[in-house]
């Protein structure tokens, strides 16, 4: 449910830019941008997700690359393709003809920082495509603290204590702003020092917190009185300005307070879901990745039909967002389905051999040569419920 509210905040906080330059800009803006928050809801989920699906793994090569490969599958294919028709239908048949536009095109599908003084957003082709660098960077770091096993948090931790705080302590002291470029020599320590993996750890340690025994609340009472109270004092925050960015010192903290709260009382009291909502969270990814083609198209389409002053209006921001359902839905079922299905088998058949090797080099070059390129054995199936709820995250 979190994540379909996350992606439709979003949606609308860019279409409010159909009210540019018209009067109602300003009741828009102060509307509908406090909806940006929506990407620092995403990572606090996507800590959490990261942390609970994964609560039983063993930690050892082959988990780890399995992790892996279904997080790039999930992400990647679906990602590239609409980088490829955003560039199509936003940029000129020239774009290409200039190298630096094919080296910003080649660094955005290859989810590296374009330009790190453009923090967070880092000049990508694709708007969007900043925040899926920095999901691709969690999905590595919290792979790498699988290999600990039981000093997985603590190494998790650690390194983002390190990479966060203590490294860039001597280039901006303890400040945790997002968009601050610390000129270091690797573009993608922009992406490792930044802040924002503060918002991704906070989400683990949520999830944390919710499988321990003893975080619970006795009275249902009391439960409910948490929820609206972490729910209600994000939103104020967000709308009141008391918070007014990116980042975990400003939206980010709030909204953690808020998943916090939701995940302490839903261990007390039975939160419903409507099912709309439960599909709304099942097409979010798609619906954040394709939204912006289809407000373009919504405009592309009343401009052809004499209609362009419509587009400058709240019946625009309705329409748009009501058509991006239907285009995310076809996404999530074609690009997130069928083509990340097919990216995800391919992958989890060619590191089988690999993660035996790297389990037992002598073993596992053995069963190499033998094997390969035969089909590995699909491996034993999860219980019926956790594997339910971890193919739906």
């Amino acid at each position: 449910m979190l994540r379909g509210v996350a992606a439709l905040l979003v949606v609308f906080t860019h279409a409010r830019y159909a009210m540019l330059n018209t009067p109602d800009w300003p009741l828009a803006n102060q509307l509908l941008l406090p909806g940006a928050m929506g990407v620092d809801l995403f990572f606090i989920i996507s800590g959490f997700i990261m942390c609970y699906s994964t609560a039983g793994a063993r930690g050892d090569w082959r988990s780890v690359l399995s992790f892996l490969v279904r997080r790039f599958a999930r992400v990647w294919p679906a990602y590239a393709v609409v980088t490829l028709v955003f560039v199509v239908m936003f940029y000129s048949r020239h774009y290409f003809d200039d190298a630096y536009n094919v080296h910003t095109l080649l660094r955005s599908l290859a989810m590296l920082p374009v330009d790190p003084k453009a923090a967070p957003y880092f000049a990508v082709s694709f708007p969007l495509g900043w925040t899926l660098e920095f999901e691709m960077y969690f999905y590595l770091v919290f792979a790498a603290s699988m290999l600990f096993k039981r000093l997985r948090w603590f190494t998790l931790v650690s390194w983002v204590l390190l990479s966060v705080i203590v490294i860039p302590l001597g280039r901006r002291g303890f400040d945790l702003d997002v968009t601050a470029y610390l000129q270091y020599h690797s573009a993608y320590m922009a992406i490792v020092t930044s802040p924002f993996v503060l918002e991704f750890l906070a989400g683990v340690a949520i999830a944390w917190l919710y499988r321990a025994g003893w975080f619970r609340l006795r009275s249902e009472v009391v439960a409910w009185h948490i929820l609206g109270l972490g729910v209600g004092f994000a939103l104020w925050s967000a709308y009141s300005n008391v918070v007014f960015m990116h980042g975990p010192m400003h939206w980010g903290w709030p909204l953690a307070l808020m998943v916090l709260s939701m995940a302490l009382a839903s261990k007390t009291v039975d939160i419903a879901t409507p099912p709309l909502l439960l599909w709304l969270g099942s097409i979010s990814y798609s619906l954040y990745l394709t939204h912006m083609l289809t407000q373009h198209a919504v405009t592309s389409v009343l401009e052809k039909l004499a209609l362009a002053p419509y587009a400058h209006t709240w019946g625009f921001v309705f329409l748009s967002s009501c058509l991006a359902l239907p285009v995310a839905a076809l996404s999530q079922r074609y690009l997130e389905g069928s083509l990340a299905l097919w990216v995800r088998n391919g992958l989890l058949k060619l590191i089988s051999p690999r993660a035996e090797a790297l389990a037992d080099p002598a073993v596992g070059a053995t069963r190499w040569a033998r094997t390969w390129p035969l089909q590995k054995k699909p491996e034993r199936s999860e219980p019926s419920s956790t594997g339910a709820l971890r193919q739906r995250m």
